[in-house]
C-alpha cells in the first residue's frame, strides 16, 4: 500500500510523537491525512462558502456524512454528492456502482430515507473504445446497485470531452427525507459509548483514500477499487433505519476505512477498538489491511450499553454480521489493538490537525491558434452544433426511475427532476457543471453554474434552497490548476450568497490527470434542491404557439459550444446574477398563472440549443433574427450565444410576460409550426429531420 505523506508531513509526525510510527500507524496517518479525507488544500477557502439560513437544518461541519434542509411540515431532506473517479477509471462497474451504494449510506447515516439519486458522468469522446467501455460500465454499475437497492434515478448530465479520457469523472448525488427532530449525528458526544460495526471487511479498496488522493500511475492498483454488493446495502439500508433510534451516531464507512471512521466519530474523544473482533470475509488479514481496508456495506454505529444486544439482533435477523469491537474513551487517543497487542496508538489531536496548505496560484493562457471570429455559414452551424446535443434516452433506459412512486417528472422530461415528498411538497433537483467555461473562466463559470441550476429549477416552477457541491481539479500544486481551484470557489460562493442557497455539504477531488499528467478540464460541479412555490410545469409543445425570449442576448462567446466546434474567439460570458433572478421569477410566476406550457433555460448551444428541444417533440420552428433582443446585428451571438439570465417559453399570452417583467427583455422571436423537423430563420429553411433522428438513435448505435 502506498503512502502519500511527503516528506516535510513525515517529519512533522515525527516531532509531534517524539518517535518513529509503526507501519500501521503511518497507514493511520496517511489515511486521515491524505488529500481525500483531510481537504488539506482546500480547507482555508472552503470556509468562504456561505453554510447558514433559516432552512439549513445541518450544514458543512466537520465529519457530518450529509446536510440538512428544512422542507417545512417538520421534514427535512439530506442531501450529498459524491464521485468515484479514480476506481471508475480502472473498474468502471465496480467503481460507479460504489459510488452510488457510498451516496445511500451517507444518506442513511442521518436517519434519513433515500428517495432519490442522480448521475453526472463526463468520459472521452465515443469514438475511442475505451471510452465507450468505461460508459457502458459505469452506467451498467450505476443501474445495477441503484435498481436493485430499489432507489430511483431521477436525472444528470453526460457530457464528453477529450480531458476526460484517462480521467472519467463518475458524479453521484442522493436526496433523502427524514423528520427533522430525527436526524442521527455522525459523531460523538459523550464518550463510554460502545463502537459496532455491522459488515464483513475483506481485502478490496485497500488504501482506496489515498489511492484517491494521487493521479493515476498506469499501474495495477485494481486492489483499490471496493467491490460493489447491493443487496448487502438493501439489508443495511433497511435495518440502519429501523435501528436509527437506538444509537447516538451512525457513520459509513468509506473513505479511509475503519481509522477514518473512528476516528472522525470519536469527535475529538478516543477510542480503543480490538482488531480482532472485526468481522472478516477473508482469513487471516493483517491488522494493516483490516484498518483501511474499504470493503462497502459497512457501518459503524455508537451506542449506549443497554442498546447494543437490540441493535445487533436486528442484523442477525439477516444473518447479517454486527460485532462490538471497541469502546469510545475520555481520553483523546485512537487506540487499535490485535490479539491484546497495540498496533496503533496516536493522539486524536494529531490525526484531526493536518498540516494545511495554499499552494501558488497563477492564471496560465493558453496561446490559441484561432482568436478571430470563425468563418461558417447558418445551416453548417446550426446542424454541426445541434448534433452535439443528445437524448440521454440509452442511459435512463437502465436506471430504474420511478420505484418508490415519488418521480413526477421522468428524466429528459424538463431541465430539472421533480420528485413528491412525504409532506405534499414537491422537490426539483438538478445538477449542473460547464468545463468549458470554467477552462476559460473559472470564476465566471462559478457564477454560471450556480445560476445555471437556479434557473433549471425554476423552469419547472421551484426556487432553489440549497445546494450540494464537487470541486473537480487537477494537481493543486501546479499553479494554473489552483488558480482555476480559488476563483471557481470566489464564483459560486459569490451565486450562492446572492440566491440564498447555503452550500450544505460538498467534497473536493484533486489529482484528475491523465496520464502524462495533463489535468481535466476544470468540473466544479453544483447539484442544487428548490421546491414547487405553487404549480409545476410539465412541458408541452403545441403548434402556432408564440416562442418568446426572456432575457437579453449579448456578443459573448468564448467558452460556448459553437467556439469549442468552429475556434474560440469572443469575450467570456459575464453572469448577471440580477438578471437570473428575475427571469427566474417571471417564469415562476408565469407557471403559477398557467401563462406558460413550455419553458426551459438557455445554456449549451445557445439560443438554437433550447430551440432544438422543441424540434425534437415533432414540430418546426419559425424565428426572427432581427426580434432577438441583443446588443449586436451579429446572428452568430443571436443564435449560440450562451450567456446567462435567459430562458425560451412557449406562451399563447406574450402580452402577460410583457406586463409582468420588470428590469428583463421580453420579445416575441418566434412561432411553432407543423412543419416537422424544419428551421426556418428569416427567408432560409434548414431540414433537421436526420439530426433529430441522431438525436434520439445516436448513443443507442454508437454503445451497442
Amino acid at each position: 500500500m502506498k503512502i502519500t505523506l511527503s516528506p516535510y508531513e513525515m517529519e512533522l509526525v515525527r516531532k509531534q510523537l517524539g518517535r518513529e510510527p509503526n507501519e500501521a500507524e503511518w497507514l493511520t496517518i496517511d489515511a486521515l491525512w491524505s488529500e481525500h479525507c483531510s481537504y488539506k488544500s482546500s480547507k482555508v477557502f472552503l470556509k468562504s462558502f456561505p453554510s447558514e439560513g433559516e432552512r439549513v437544518v445541518m450544514g458543512i461541519e466537520d465529519w457530518q456524512d450529509a446536510g440538512a434542509l428544512d422542507i417545512g411540515d417538520g421534514w427535512a431532506i439530506v442531501l450529498k454528492l459524491e464521485s468515484h473517479n479514480h476506481p471508475s477509471a480502472i473498474d468502471p462497474f465496480n467503481g460507479a456502482a460504489t459510488g452510488v451504494g457510498g451516496i445511500i449510506r451517507d444518506i442513511i447515516s442521518k436517519g434519513a430515507r433515500p428517495i432519490a439519486l442522480l448521475d453526472m458522468i463526463r468520459v472521452g469522446p465515443l469514438n475511442n473504445s475505451r471510452n465507450r467501455w468505461l460508459l457502458k460500465n459505469i452506467i451498467a454499475g450505476i443501474g445495477f446497485y441503484g435498481n436493485s437497492i430499489g432507489v430511483p434515478v431521477v436525472g444528470g448530465e453526460l457530457d464528453f470531452d477529450e480531458s476526460y479520457t484517462d480521467n472519467p469523472l463518475v458524479d453521484v448525488a442522493g436526496v433523502g427525507v427524514v423528520r427533522k427532530d430525527k436526524i442521527i449525528p455522525s459523531v460523538i458526544k459523550e464518550p463510554g459509548l460502545k463502537i459496532i460495526i455491522v459488515g464483513l471487511t475483506g481485502l478490496d479498496g485497500l488504501g482506496g483514500a489515498s489511492f484517491a488522493s494521487r493521479k493515476l500511475s498506469g499501474e495495477d492498483e485494481i486492489g483499490a477499487v471496493q467491490i460493489a454488493d447491493p443487496f448487502a446495502g438493501k439489508i443495511v439500508l433497511d435495518v440502519t433505519l429501523e435501528v436509527a433510534d437506538k444509537v447516538e451516531a451512525i457513520k459509513d464507512l468509506g473513505g479511509g476505512g475503519l481509522v477514518v471512521g473512528i476516528t472522525e466519530m470519536a469527535n475529538g474523544f478516543g477510542a480503543i477498538v480490538n482488531l480482532d473482533k472485526v468481522p472478516l470475509r477473508v482469513k487471516d488479514l493483517r491488522p494493516e489491511e483490516i484498518l483501511v481496508s474499504e470493503t462497502q456495506e459497512r457501518m459503524l454505529f455508537a451506542v449506549k450499553d443497554e442498546n447494543v444486544e437490540k441493535v445487533c439482533k436486528a442484523f442477525e435477523y439477516y444473518e447479517y454480521p454486527c460485532a462490538v469491537i471497541g469502546e469510545f474513551t475520555k481520553e483523546p487517543y485512537i487506540k487499535f489493538l490485535y490479539n491484546g497487542r497495540e498496533v496503533v496508538s496516536l493522539p486524536s489531536d494529531l490525526l484531526l490537525s493536518p498540516p494545511r496548505f495554499v499552494w501558488g496560484a497563477k492564471k496560465v493562457r493558453e496561446k490559441r491558434l484561432n482568436e478571430t471570429k470563425p468563418e461558417v455559414g447558418l445551416e453548417e452551424s446550426v446542424k454541426a452544433v445541434v448534433s452535439r446535443i443528445l437524448s440521454k434516452e440509452w442511459a435512463y433506459s437502465q436506471f430504474d426511475y420511478e420505484v418508490g412512486t415519488s418521480t413526477v417528472l421522468k428524466p429528459g422530461e424538463a431541465d430539472s427532476a421533480l420528485i413528491s415528498l412525504p409532506n405534499g411538497k414537491l422537490l426539483a433537483i438538478k445538477g449542473d457543471a460547464n468545463p468549458d467555461l470554467c477552462a476559460e473562466d473559472p470564476y465566471e463559470c462559478g457564477k454560471s453554474i450556480v445560476a445555471e441550476a437556479y434557473r433549471n429549477l425554476a423552469s419547472v416552477g421551484a426556487i432553489g434552497i440549497g445546494v450540494v457541491d464537487h470541486l473537480q481539479f487537477g494537481d493543486p500544486r501546479k499553479p494554473d490548476v489552483y488558480y482555476s481551484f480559488v476563483e471557481a470557489i470566489r464564483g459560486i460562493a459569490e451565486a450562492s450568497k446572492f440566491f440564498q442557497t447555503p452550500i450544505v455539504g460538498g467534497k473536493v477531488s484533486f489529482y484528475n490527470e491523465n496520464k502524462e499528467g495533463k489535468p481535466i478540464k476544470p468540473t466544479p460541479l453544483i447539484v442544487m434542491a428548490g421546491l414547487v412555490k405553487d404549480k409545476f410545469l410539465r412541458n408541452s409543445v403545441v403548434e402556432d404557439s408564440y416562442i418568446v425570449q426572456v432575457g437579453f442576448t449579448r456578443d459573448e462567446m468564448r467558452g460556448s459550444l459553437f467556439t469549442k466546434l468552429f475556434g474560440v474567439y469572443g469575450d467570456v460570458p459575464k453572469t448577471r446574477l440580477n438578471e437570473d433572478y428575475l427571469a427566474s421569477q417571471l417564469i415562476v410566476d408565469a407557471i403559477n398563472d398557467e401563462k406558460v406550457i413550455f419553458a426551459k433555460d438557455i445554456n449549451k448551444g445557445g439560443l438554437i440549443g433550447a430551440i432544438f428541444s422543441i424540434l425534437v417533440k415533432g414540430k418546426g420552428v419559425e424565428l426572427t433574427l432581427s426580434s432577438i433582443p441583443s446588443d449586436t446585428d451579429d446572428w452568430v451571438p443571436k443564435l449560440f450565444s450562451e450567456n446567462s439570465g435567459r430562458f425560451i417559453v412557449l406562451t399563447n399570452d406574450p402580452d402577460y410576460l410583457m406586463r409582468k417583467a420588470k428590469g428583463i427583455y421580453i420579445s416575441v422571436v418566434g412561432k411553432v409550426t407543423k412543419n416537422y423537423g424544419i428551421l426556418e430563420i428569416d427567408d432560409k429553411k434548414i431540414n433537421l429531420d436526420k439530426e433529430i433522428e441522431n438525436y434520439y438513435n445516436y448513443l443507442n448505435e454508437v454503445m451497442s
